[in-house]
């Protein structure tokens, strides 16, 4: 019962803290449109997804700042997700903007990114309306120069490795938490399926992108994850890796003295970064919490999150 009452006046502060963000004026709404994107029910004619610029107090309209997309997981709305998970006291603390998408139920019944789908996987569907929102958001603030980054959580951490590797030219890194791989030509799979037991073939012949290697990635994986196998992060993990030995790069790996991470570098620049993080479950954890999939207290993840941002050249 006290546990109950408990997270049930956590979702009232963290209800209480997006409806004060908006009437500060701290939360600028957007909408872009999009046509034929495919979601579960079939294509889409034109149709609308909503989105919201996160920035910290002081920051002004005319001061360009970096910007970091946050694709929230399935049953999540993105200002609750951005607020309990701490992403916007990141946010505050090292002086950038958010942009935070909000899938559309009928996209996904289950408000899930829909990463999964041919389009996709192929580097279309979602990450075109991404790309748009982008645009977008960049007629609205300056966007510092190549200081745009994903951060996601389970569907939303799938979406974002795939901008990872669809559109390396356009994010300076990409942070992940419980994603699956990619599925490549693979992707009529049952995602389910996918997410619980890894792909069923081996990862770098499952991989259909371009030979470019991907954007900086950190992989953060829960050793206690009920939803995510292990097994998905090593593969997305070996699908990196062989994205930069396609493109011609040679890899060193560089263990942590306390070996909470694994660092993959190329020439001395950080390419990929593999965080194991025992006891934790398929949520997001270290945060106010408050929110479906949050939960206050555990594993500090938005401080990995914020540590990986920082070596990779984003933020203060």
């Amino acid at each position: 019962m006290f546990r109950w009452l408990a997270d049930r006046l956590l979702r009232l502060r963290t209800w209480l803290a997006v409806r004060l963000g908006l009437w500060r004026g701290q939360w600028r709404p957007g909408r872009v449109t999009v046509a034929g994107v495919l979601g579960v029910f079939g294509p889409f004619a034109a149709h609308s997804w909503r989105y919201s610029l996160y920035a910290p107090p002081g920051l002004r309209d005319d001061e360009a700042a970096p910007l970091v997309v946050v694709l929230h997981g399935c049953r999540q709305r993105a200002l609750g997700f951005a607020i309990a998970a701490g992403l916007t006291a990141m946010a505050d603390r090292a002086r950038l903007r958010l942009l935070c998408p909000q899938q559309r139920r009928l996209a996904n019944p289950h408000r899930c990114w829909n990463w999964f789908l041919p389009q996709a996987q192929r580097g279309d569907g979602e990450l075109r309306l991404i790309r748009n929102m982008l645009d977008d958001a960049a007629t609205r603030v300056p966007v510092q120069a190549g200081a745009v980054a994903a951060v996601g959580l389970s569907a939303g951490g799938g979406l974002a490795a795939l901008l990872a590797f669809h559109m390396a030219d356009r994010f300076r890194a990409v942070v992940v938490v419980a994603a699956p791989p990619l599925l490549g030509s693979h992707s009529l799979q049952d995602p389910r399926d996918v997410m619980k037991h890894g792909l069923r073939l081996p990862p770098v012949t499952a991989l259909a992108v371009r030979q470019a290697a991907c954007a900086p990635l950190a992989i953060i994986q829960g050793l206690a994850d009920e939803v995510v196998d292990r097994l998905c992060a090593d593969q997305l993990q070996e699908q990196a890796l062989a994205s930069l030995r396609r493109d011609g790069r040679e890899v060193e790996r560089v263990d942590a003295p306390d070996a909470a991470a694994t660092d993959f570098r190329s020439n001395g620049a950080l390419r990929l970064r593999r965080i194991d993080v025992p006891g934790l479950s398929h949520e997001w954890t270290g945060g106010p919490g408050g929110h479906a999939y949050c939960r206050r207290g555990g594993p500090l993840l938005t401080e990995l999150c914020a540590r990986f941002l920082r070596d990779a050249g984003i933020g203060g």
